[in-house]
């Protein structure tokens, strides 16, 4: 009887493990897309940065701001 109850503990703890690790997996997953997208959106926001105000190549962080407000604005 209890070397059952160990068998059916260890298949538990068996089945815990793969759960715990699908879900890391899942989670590396999620995060790797949502940085994509983020570095996608990012791209696509200096694109048209670079098309509002093409002259530049390295702006102030209050310039960067400057021209978003004004794209946006419109």
């Amino acid at each position: 009887m209890e070397d059952n109850k160990e068998e059916i503990s260890y298949e538990e703890e068996q089945l815990q493990q793969i759960l715990i690790q699908e879900i890391e997996q899942q989670k590396l997953k999620s995060e790797r897309e949502l940085k994509e997208k983020q570095d996608l959106e990012y791209q696509e926001s200096l694109k048209q940065d670079m098309e509002f105000k093409p002259e530049f190549t390295e702006v102030s962080l209050e310039e960067m701001r400057r021209i978003r407000l004004a794209r946006f604005s419109n």
